[in-house]
């Protein structure tokens, strides 16, 4: 690394070097009395240069001290000027030296017209590097952005987990009290549905297929459990073949109505779910009872909060998100838009 930044700074003092020789000899064709000359000045524009950028930028620019900085500043340039005047007072306009001519030592002219002149190579290079501490420090706060997001969704995505098997686990103790034969057929499709939570769900997203069955697995499940007491319909229509979403993020849509409504519902419990894929977007409605005598209490739980989140982080303005609650029925509408 030590090695290439060198590199850059041995090329940009060359393209100095190279340039105001060049662009000063062509005044009147003496390449080689520029060459020298711009040879002697280096010294002190190097000396300069790195004194701004090392010392009075950081010290004092990027610590806010803007006063202490201008001043100082100020007090650089005139310094920067006085020296090369004096490099070129000594060495280059003498009797004798590559321009013969005769100024005083203290000649504010010449010292003012060097500021102008060469001042700008300290403020290039000062705009260079705070450019590049600026751009560091907006990568290091992407990243820390980026890992801080990344967290919260596997937190998120922690929080499904034993929130399905709460309820989930709640059914299964419901069916060995009855000592239902349908218990060890819910034990066998729990186990299918953690493999897929566990294991097959890690990405930040998955075949639309994968999640769709993890859908279908759970309603076996409800089914096993409510049996003829419970109207399910669930339909899909559109090909999911070669589409892609975030695992575990159509679930807590059913779950919840469940949960927060079927369960509740002692008279005629319902739910559709109608899935619609399209070559522009998924859509997912989930219609619900939920018994007019617990309407007043009835809540969405966690699980459509933490989801609302997630799509919030993964999928900002490609998705809709409808929830109304009335007359004893709860319904979800959701849309995702394909990315392009």
């Amino acid at each position: 690394m030590f090695r290439y930044r060198a590199l850059w700074h041995i090329l940009f003092w060359v393209f100095i070097y190279l340039f105001y020789s060049l662009t000063y000899g062509s005044h009147a064709e003496k390449y080689h009395e520029e060459f020298i000359s711009n040879l002697i000045l280096l010294p002190v524009r190097i000396a300069a240069t790195y004194t701004f950028i090392y010392y009075l930028i950081p010290v004092f620019l990027y610590n806010k001290r803007y006063f202490s900085f201008s001043l100082l500043a100020i007090v650089h340039a005139v310094l920067f000027g006085f020296a090369l005047w004096m490099l070129l007072h000594f060495f280059v306009y003498c009797p004798g030296c590559l321009y013969d001519a005769d100024f005083p030592l203290f000649y504010a002219p010449k010292i003012f017209g060097l500021i102008i002149g060469n001042y700008e190579i300290p403020a290039i290079a000062g705009i260079i590097v705070m450019f590049k501490k600026w751009y560091k420090d907006q990568q290091l706060t992407r990243e820390l952005e980026k890992d801080k997001l990344e967290a919260e969704l596997k937190f998120l995505k922690s929080q499904i987990h034993p929130h399905f098997l709460f309820n989930t686990l709640n059914n299964l103790y419901a069916l060995t009290l009855k000592k239902s034969d349908k218990a060890p057929d819910m034990v066998i499709r729990i186990s299918d549905m953690l493999d897929y939570m566990l294991y097959q769900s890690n990405e930040r997203e998955v075949a639309l297929e994968k999640e769709l069955n993890l859908l279908n697995t759970y309603l076996e499940l409800e089914k096993i459990r409510y049996g003829k007491r419970l109207a399910l319909l669930y339909e899909i229509t559109g090909n999911p073949e070669g589409r892609h979403i975030a695992p575990l993020l159509l679930l807590p849509f059913i779950e919840n109505g469940f949960k927060h409504g079927v369960s509740n519902n002692t008279e005629k419990p319902f739910i559709n779910i109608l899935v619609e894929i399209t070559d522009l977007n998924f859509q997912m409605n989930v219609t619900n009872s939920f018994g007019v005598q617990s309407k007043d209490s009835y809540s969405e739980g966690i699980g459509l909060k933490n989801v609302q989140r997630r799509l919030d982080i993964l999928y900002k303005d490609r998705y809709d998100l409808k929830i109304s609650k009335n007359d004893g029925i709860f319904e979800v509408r959701f849309r995702l838009n394909w990315s392009n």
